[in-house]
């Protein structure tokens, strides 16, 4: 299982900034992927899903502790339950069976990478909810933050960080859904 400190920046943008900043990297090919999140009973250390793209299914676990991002991943080759390395690491962060979907988002993205990181585009779609979002994430060791500013000034985009991850966005959304 592959783990790693996540480094990436992301805002929230508008239809129009989204496509603004797109015109700069044509040309993209968008793919579509889910991710299906799962229930946590800590979801403020914790969020894991899995997400399936070109037919492969992704495992991803989220730990956030000390402003940091901790991600460990696996491709799925059986079910998430027969699965020993993902079971035991779930179990000794306190997530037990069964596991529970809660939320269900589908992204539409196109990856532009630059020789260091990935300028990600995302149309997200989620409990009735459609964002645009704009991700950059380190791939080699660089002044990721300048060039993610440098990136969006090109089409006039301010950077206000996202309030929150998606996990994070279909997890309020469904609690303001059963309202």
């Amino acid at each position: 299982m592959k783990d790693a400190i996540e480094k990436e920046y992301k805002v929230i943008v508008t239809k129009e900034e989204f496509y603004r900043l797109a015109n700069f990297y044509k040309p993209l090919k968008f793919v579509k992927q889910t991710n299906y999140y799962y229930e946590c009973k800590d979801s403020s250390h914790y969020g894991f899903r899995i997400r399936e793209k070109e037919n492969e299914k992704l495992f991803t676990l989220k730990e956030y502790a000390a402003g940091e991002v901790r991600e460990y991943e696996k491709i799925l080759t059986e079910p998430l339950e027969k699965d020993q390395e993902i079971t035991s690491l779930l179990a000794q962060k306190n997530i037990f069976q069964p596991y529970k979907v809660f939320g269900e988002l589908t992204t539409y993205r196109a990856v532009y990478f630059d020789g260091y990181g990935e300028l990600c585009f995302d149309i997200n779609f989620y409990n009735n909810t459609m964002d645009y979002e704009i991700e950059y994430e380190q791939i080699k060791e660089h002044q990721h933050f300048a060039e993610f500013f440098r990136i969006l000034s090109q089409a006039n985009i301010e950077y206000v960080p996202s309030f929150a991850s998606k996990y994070k966005r279909c997890l309020i959304s469904m609690k303001e859904e059963r309202k």
